[in-house]
């Protein structure tokens, strides 16, 4: 003999009645989480998974043991430039994007402003900088 529940206003869960809810409620006092890697407060953070502490960036799974138990932490925006591309458009100036290792042992893709451009090489020391739009992430080079 089966039986089928059918979940109704009436008898859908219950606050507090240890069954999860579609939507967590959130105090207003509370902030909001930090996004999944990104920038927050001109902050840039990326996760750590905590059964193998590798260090990824906008992750849902980890790439070495597949866990989703991910910890979100700040990192200290520093990095060396990995790849270069200078992107050219038909309007307004040309941009290097770059593939960038971070000190903390992840890579991240990003705009790197560098007047001239050819100063963006490989193995450049960058920092996080500002971008033009709030969540841009952009790196500027450290001056040597």
């Amino acid at each position: 003999m089966s039986h089928t529940v059918i979940e109704t206003a009436d008898n859908g869960p219950f606050e507090g009645d240890g069954v999860p809810t579609a939507a967590p409620q959130m105090d207003a006092d509370h902030r909001s989480p930090i996004p999944a890697g990104g920038i927050r407060d001109g902050v840039l953070y990326f996760q750590r998974c905590r059964w193998c502490h590798t260090a990824v960036f906008r992750r849902l799974l980890c790439p070495v043991c597949g866990s989703t138990d991910m910890a979100e932490e700040r990192s200290d925006g520093i990095g060396v430039i990995h790849h270069v591309t200078f992107v050219g458009r038909s309007v307004g100036k040309p941009r290097a994007m770059a593939i960038i290792d971070m000190r903390e042992g992840f890579r991240l893709r990003a705009r790197v402003s560098a007047v001239p451009l050819a100063r963006a090489c490989v193995g450049a020391e960058v920092r996080l900088g500002f971008g033009a739009q709030p969540q841009e992430i952009a790196f500027q080079l450290c001056d040597a």
